[in-house]
């Protein structure tokens, strides 16, 4: 892998080189040589174009070399440690999984209890470290997924909250009749934690598809009703808007926001 990424900075190296060379000839243009017989010139040329090319090789060759060297020292720092750390958590997963559960479970409880207090600090990557090692205990913790979604929503780690919840809307699923498992989750809770997220990374019809399966556990949620009404007027869904915004009306008459979308979804 190192040979790989060392052979394509040198090409890269190279290229900006050659670039730079080529750059330079133009520069030839303003040399006198009007005087310079035929051959004398164009000896003086390749002369000149010989020097140059020498200088450049020489000064940017030895820029972008201790660049590769750099470059290169880093990533075998990387990868090693990245190696190191891959060993450290097999250990740990191995030491994890001949762990009594009674003991297994005080660990987990405590790693949540000090990871709630970091998220309340907003120390997020420490409180992300925290849950995945709650995780590493147990693989069906269905409270530190979802918190670590939290976590890279807050970070705008899109893609990796995307992916977390969604993870946790599938333990949901299996656990939908054990209230022990959900704790104090529920399906629509992540439907609309989903549903936010993407609205969010600016996906509004994801958004309100996401919306909309909470919406089917509770019709009646003004958070809900709120949120897709929200994405209706965004996506200029003059009908949806419509649809939601009575049905808002009805379920929190004292919104103070209800006139605002009332003009609103008119100017649709």
């Amino acid at each position: 892998m190192l040979t790989i990424i060392s052979i394509i900075l040198v090409l890269i190296s190279l290229a900006v080189i050659l670039a730079i060379v080529i750059k330079k000839f133009p520069a030839l243009a303003i040399l006198d040589v009007n005087n310079l017989p035929g051959e004398k010139e164009a000896k003086f040329k390749n002369t000149i174009i010989k020097a140059r090319v020498e200088r450049d090789l020489a000064k940017w060759g030895g820029f972008f070399g201790r660049i590769f060297l750099f470059i290169n020292s880093s990533l075998s720092k990387l990868l090693k440690a990245a190696h190191t750390n891959l060993k450290k958590m097999k250990l740990s997963y191995k030491a994890s999984s001949k762990m009594p559960w009674p003991e297994k479970q005080k660990q987990i409880k405590e790693l949540l209890s000090a990871a709630e207090d970091l998220i309340k600090k907003e120390e997020f990557n420490e409180a992300e470290e925290k849950l995945v090692e709650v995780i590493s205990l147990d693989q069906k913790n269905l409270g530190a997924f979802f918190k670590l979604g939290g976590i890279y929503e807050e970070l705008k780690k899109f893609p990796e909250a995307r992916q977390t919840y969604e993870y946790a809307l599938k333990l949901a699923k299996q656990f939908k009749d054990d209230l022990k498992m959900l704790g104090d989750l529920s399906l629509p809770e992540i439907y609309f934690s989903l549903a936010w997220l993407e609205k969010l990374a600016g996906h509004y019809d994801a958004a309100f598809d996401n919306v909309l399966e909470a919406l089917e556990f509770e019709a009646s949620s003004p958070r809900y009703l709120d949120l897709i009404l929200d994405l209706s007027i965004i996506r200029k869904d003059k009908e949806s808007a419509l649809r939601y915004f009575e049905k808002l009306a009805a379920a929190n008459p004292e919104n103070q926001k209800l006139s605002e979308l009332k003009e609103e979804i008119e100017n649709l």
